[in-house]
Parts: structure tokens; C-alpha cells; sequence
């Protein structure tokens, strides 16, 4: 066992930890903190989501623990025994929900379960009764002991991502894409071992559910420059593994360059507020527009199956195809762009127009002014024209001209509405005006 001293710096003394640590030593149960918790503590990466193993009975410890504070457990998995106890703030409390997940050995010591986890810098364990505290008041600095048999301190340090070993790869292939996911979020380098084993084992990915190559993916996504580590995976063969072959990749990847590096263009940035909370709202579980803008850049016009390649929800897919075809519209339609193209752009696509726009302008340039003059007239003509409402309704058409319920309401009211947006009416006497005048037209 390699035992490392370490100086942990920060804060340990939350009241649920304090509570875990006396109920451990109440019933006697060994607890470690470990994996990503460890890592992300050497690295001060705030986290709410904690991670134990203890050596038996990981379901029925945490179910207890969780009844002993009031806390909600889930059991996760039964090989090996994994519960989740979370815990939610109080009406008062500013404290975000805290996660904590118990995990039983999957081997027979703790030193053999670190040995089958995925990365070395995740293989590394802590006896939690030994996790010091540190407050910022007190700079007080507590020593510990880092159970460490994979080297995880010293790839920390360097800042390399590594395997433990050959046989976890084999063991579970999704990890071949999980540390380019890590190198991403850490800025790491993948050591050449690691680079040598994904090239050799990449085909394995084809046995491996889509959902996970997915989540993996997604996750890369998020980070604000993951360009360089996709064309990393694209040297290793293993981008192709998960998404369809890219077309004109030189083109694709200065699109996502460009949108990485500045994602709201200076022309939009009187709107950066609206903007990026439309980027960051999810359109399924954990997959953000943001993200999504990013993949359908990646792959162009040669989205093919990617939904069912890896079980993208419909509105997800849905989002990906209008960008494209809306992109494609935009730009056949800017060379003679009217005001009445615009407008007729904004409210086709009504919920997604901004997506277009930051997919198009990072795509192909696009005039600043057009840009601008898109999203100010949706500012200051679309929104204030749909927060009004419609002017007349059909039952004003039925009372005011007699007319039954048909078909022949609902053109009339198409039309009144595509003349309030293009301006030409106003009012709603301006509206049955013109409805007069075009049942007249057509009698």
C-alpha cells in the first residue's frame, strides 16, 4: 500500500459530514472517501456530489444513515452495492442539495477495488475519520494519509491522465472516451500508454450502450474549449466510433473553434444576457442548447442518425435539424433580406431564431449589421406585437360580420396577424377594416 501525506485545504465541517463521521464510528463501519471526491479536493474543485466506499453492507449503511437525518436513499446498483443518500436544503438554508453515494468493494481489499477504477487520479481513497478541516478563518492545515497504489498523487500533480491498467479498459471500453472527457474538463494531457491502449481498443466502443457514449460526449461538450481534445480523439480513430464520419472536417473544425472562442458575436452583445440563458437551458436531461449548437457544427449537414445513434430525446434532434435547415434559409435569404423576410424568419422560427443566428454566424460569416438588425427587430417589433396579442378574434368576426365557424375565420385571422407583424396594421380598428374589405374582395 502506497501511503501518501497530504495536506488537505478545504472545508470538511459540514454538519451532514460531521453527522456521518459519528455514525460511522457508532456502528463501527470503516468509511473512505474516494475517487473524484479525493481528486477534486487536492484540485479545490467545489463539488455536492460525494463519493465512500466501505468494505460490506454499502446499501443497508446508507438506507440508515439517510433514516437517521431524514435524508432520501435510492439504491443505484446491486454489483456492486451502491446507494444514494441525498440530502435537501431546508426553506432557510442557501446550501445547494448535497449527494453522497456508498459504494461496497468490488474487490477484496480497498487497495485491489482502487486498482479497477477508471483513471489513476480516480484511484485514490482517504479514511474519512482523517479528512482535516480547513476554514479560511483559521488557515488551519490537518494532515492526512492518501491511499494511493496506482501513482494517482504524482499524475495529479503533472497533470497526466493515465490507466491503471490495460484490463479496465477491456473491462469497461466507455473509459476510453472518459479521459478525454477529464482531459477536457482538467486541461490534463492523456499520457502516450493511454493514447497507444484507445487506439488499439477503440472498436471495443461498439459493444458499449449509446446512452453512456453519449453522456460522455455531451459532457465534453460543456467545456468551454473542447475542440482540441475532439480532434485529439479524431487522430485515434475514436471520434468516428461515436459520431458518423465528419464531412469537410477542416471546415467543421474552425466552425467550432469559432463559436468556442467567442460564442455570442460583438455585434449581439447588447443581448448577451438573454443569450446565454437560451444557450444554457436544457433540452433534456443534462444536454443544453449550448452543447447541442457545438455537435451540429461538428457534423454539418450530415446529422444522418445520429438520434438513434445515441438516443438523442426527439426535441433534442428536432433542435439539431432546425438549426441546420433554418441556416440553410437564412443565408440563401440574406443577399436580398427584406424587413418582411425577417420578420417572417423570427416567427417561423419562433423559440429557436437565436440558435440559427449563433450557428450561422459561426458557421460563415455573417454582416455584423444583419445580425443585429435581426435581433433588435425581434426586440422592438416581434415581442412587443406577441406580448399585445392578437387584435381581433373569431368571435369578434362571428358578432361583427355574421360569419360560422370554419375555415374561412381562420384565414382571415392568419392574414390580420401577418399584416399587425409586417406593420401594416395597428389598431383594432385598422383590423376589421380590412377584414371588410377582404370579405368584400371575395364575395
Amino acid at each position: 500500500m502506497n501511503i501518501a501525506k497530504q495536506i488537505l485545504q478545504e472545508p470538511f465541517d459540514n454538519p451532514i459530514m460531521q453527522a456521518l463521521k459519528a455514525f460511522a464510528k457508532d456502528r463501527g463501519v470503516q468509511l473512505y472517501l474516494v475517487g473524484g471526491s479525493v481528486r477534486d479536493l487536492f484540485l479545490r474543485r467545489q463539488t455536492t456530489d460525494i463519493d465512500f466506499t466501505l468494505a460490506s453492507d454499502a446499501i443497508q449503511f446508507a438506507k440508515a444513515f439517510a433514516a437517521n437525518i431524514g435524508a432520501i436513499a435510492i439504491a443505484l446498483e446491486e454489483a456492486p452495492p451502491t446507494a444514494r443518500v441525498i440530502v435537501k436544503p431546508d426553506s432557510t438554508s442557501q446550501t445547494p442539495q448535497l449527494s453522497m453515494d456508498f459504494a461496497q468493494f468490488r474487490a477484496p481489499s480497498l487497495t485491489d477495488d482502487l486498482r479497477l477504477r477508471d483513471l489513476t487520479i480516480n484511484a485514490m481513497a482517504i479514511e474519512f475519520e482523517n479528512v482535516g478541516t480547513f476554514t479560511n478563518k483559521a488557515r488551519k492545515q490537518v494532515r492526512c494519509r492518501v491511499i494511493d497504489p496506482c501513482g494517482g498523487m504524482k499524475d495529479l500533480k503533472t497533470g497526466l491522465l493515465r490507466f491503471p491498467s490495460k484490463q479496465v479498459v477491456i473491462e469497461d471500453p466507455v473509459r476510453l472516451l472518459r479521459i478525454y472527457r477529464f482531459a477536457a474538463q482538467l486541461d490534463f494531457e492523456i499520457s502516450q500508454n493511454a493514447i497507444d491502449l484507445v487506439t488499439a481498443y477503440r472498436s471495443m466502443l461498439s459493444g458499449v450502450a449509446a446512452e453512456r457514449c453519449r453522456d460522455e460526449l455531451i459532457k465534453m461538450l460543456y467545456v468551454k474549449k473542447a475542440h482540441q481534445y475532439l480532434q485529439q480523439m479524431e487522430a485515434t480513430g475514436l471520434l468516428t466510433q461515436v459520431v458518423p464520419i465528419i464531412k469537410e472536417p477542416h471546415k467543421a473544425w474552425n466552425s467550432l473553434e469559432t463559436f468556442e472562442e467567442s460564442p455570442i458575436p460583438t455585434a449581439l452583445h447588447t443581448y448577451r444576457k438573454e443569450i446565454n440563458h437560451y444557450l444554457q437551458e436544457e433540452l433534456s436531461l443534462e444536454i443544453n442548447r449550448c452543447s447541442l449548437i457545438k455537435l451540429s457544427l461538428l457534423l454539418g449537414d450530415n446529422l444522418g442518425s445520429i438520434g438513434e445513434r445515441l438516443r438523442f430525446s426527439r426535441k433534442a434532434v428536432q433542435f439539431m435539424e432546425c438549426l441546420i435547415s433554418g441556416s440553410k434559409k437564412l443565408k440563401n435569404t440574406i443577399p436580398q433580406l427584406t424587413q418582411k423576410q425577417i420578420n417572417h424568419f423570427l416567427r417561423t422560427y419562433a423559440s429557436d431564431w437565436w440558435g440559427i443566428l449563433l450557428y450561422s454566424a459561426a458557421s460563415s460569416p455573417i454582416d455584423s449589421a444583419i445580425l443585429k438588425q435581426i435581433a433588435d427587430t425581434y426586440y422592438e417589433h416581434i415581442l412587443p406585437i406577441r406580448k399585445q396579442g392578437r387584435l381581433i378574434t373569431g368571435n369578434d368576426l362571428i358578432q361583427e360580420f355574421h360569419l360560422k365557424e370554419g375555415e374561412q375565420i381562420g384565414d382571415l385571422l392568419k392574414e390580420i396577424e401577418d399584416r399587425q407583424f409586417d406593420g401594416e396594421i395597428r389598431t383594432r380598428e385598422e383590423a376589421f377594416a380590412a377584414v371588410a374589405t377582404l370579405i368584400q374582395k371575395h364575395r
